[in-house]
């Protein structure tokens, strides 16, 4: 089983975003490469969707989150223009576990819904209690299996 590896230094600031964020759910990516590696907030517009289509947006942002458009393209953008890699893709669970839920894993395939959009990328959770960091979860995508499945977490 693969190892999720995140650096000291991306992990604090997601831990920040998190708390700073609290009690909405953040979201955002880690990229980089093999020499550096970068924590990238991105907006959750989860709140401005549900206030101007409840029906269509039920869940507000302190269960759900949906990345701004521009903002996630310019990051794709960003790492071919440097071609670099996207390392993870993380987002918090306010006063939650840190599990991967069915909502995670519809996101995660957006395109299809029996293959994640990053297949080869971990996906991140953040567990937020009270507006404190509690826990970390690592996901991978499972080709077998068809699921994600929780990685071994490693804070380097």
């Amino acid at each position: 089983m693969k190892t999720a590896s995140v650096r000291r230094a991306s992990m604090d600031a997601m831990i920040a975003h998190a708390e700073r964020e609290f009690p909405f759910e953040c979201c955002g990516f880690i990229i980089g490469d093999a020499s550096s590696e970068e924590a990238r907030p991105i907006t959750n517009i989860q709140n401005r969707k549900h206030e101007t289509d409840p029906d269509g947006f039920p869940r507000d942002a302190r269960t759900a989150f949906l990345m701004d458009p521009k903002e996630h393209l310019a990051v794709m953008n960003e790492i071919d223009r440097r071609k670099i890699e996207l390392c993870s893709v993380y987002h918090s669970h306010p006063d939650h576990d840190a599990y991967f839920s069915a909502t995670d894993r519809a996101q995660a395939c957006s395109f299809d819904p029996s293959e994640p959009d990053y297949p080869d990328t971990f996906y991140l959770v953040l567990s937020i209690r009270s507006g404190r960091f509690a826990r970390a979860a690592a996901f991978s995508w499972d080709s077998e299996k068809k699921e994600f499945v929780e990685t071994p977490l490693s804070i380097e």
